[in-house]
């Protein structure tokens, strides 16, 4: 059976992905700070609101006021779409609370039923999950891998718990997409274990050349289903990303 296909409301990406995103699937869109993760994933999910999908973004380094307040910027309307039930955004920050054995992390969100209830890995699932039914949320976004690392602790836990979330979260119902910030330096390591837990996985870049940056991206895998997997150039602009696959990247 062929696979339903869910656009990512991204001009010119589509045609990468053979079509859009592969329903009941997660995808990882990676890449460095400001090269554009964030306005990826409000493309996705305002096509959906345009489409009578619902969506639901939980983002784990910002505040709503912050994430309404850039939505806005680029021409969307969070608040209408809030309002009607379209869209529903939880926000959180990562935060040390005292334990039996010194601190540990947990993410605490601003919403108020949620605000003194510290969040640990498997009760955020259990918090998306039901949240995503609450509202019949086709499109859920998890904007932010970097605090769930923190909380997991050592890599074989990370790659345990982190892969347990993503999967606990995923129906054939719905299409998850995650972001993850790779360390901007090239000497960095980068953590690239998320790479392997998701069923995609999009890298956006920015390149120097000829005295300027570039701005790529890049299908890296596409679990069971077909996709380009050559660079193509995209820019940000005031109406969000706009993606060229037909251009040609400087040499």
């Amino acid at each position: 059976m062929p696979k339903t296909r869910v656009n990512s409301g991204v001009p010119g990406l589509d045609e990468l992905l053979m079509g859009g995103f592969v329903k009941g699937r997660s995808t990882l869109i990676a890449g460095g700070p400001g090269t554009g993760k964030s306005i990826l994933t409000w493309h996705f999910l305002f096509d959906g609101v345009e489409k009578g999908e619902n969506g639901l973004l939980v983002s784990l380094d910002q505040t709503s006021e912050m994430i309404i307040d850039d939505m806005s910027d680029f021409g969307w309307s969070p608040e209408d779409a809030m309002e009607n039930g379209s869209l529903t955004i939880l926000s959180g920050t990562l935060k040390l609370v005292p334990a039996e054995s010194g601190y540990e992390y947990v993410i605490g969100f601003d919403h108020p039923l949620l605000r003194e209830q510290p969040f640990t890995v498997p009760r955020l699932a259990e918090l998306v999950r039901k949240k995503a039914a609450e509202v019949n949320a086709r499109r859920i976004v998890i904007d932010g891998l970097g605090p769930l690392l923190e909380l997991a602790g050592n890599r074989s836990e990370i790659r345990q718990l982190v892969y347990g979330f993503i999967r606990d979260i995923v129906d054939s119902d719905s299409t998850i997409i995650l972001t993850h910030e790779l360390k901007a330096s090239d000497t960095a390591q980068n953590d690239e274990m998320p790479y392997f837990i998701c069923d995609g996985v999009v890298v956006l870049n920015m390149l120097y050349t000829s005295g300027d940056y570039v701005r790529t991206m890049r299908v890296v895998k596409m679990r069971g289903a077909n996709h380009t997997m050559h660079p193509i150039m995209f820019k940000i602009g005031t109406e969000g990303i706009n993606a060229f696959p037909d251009a040609r990247l400087p040499e």
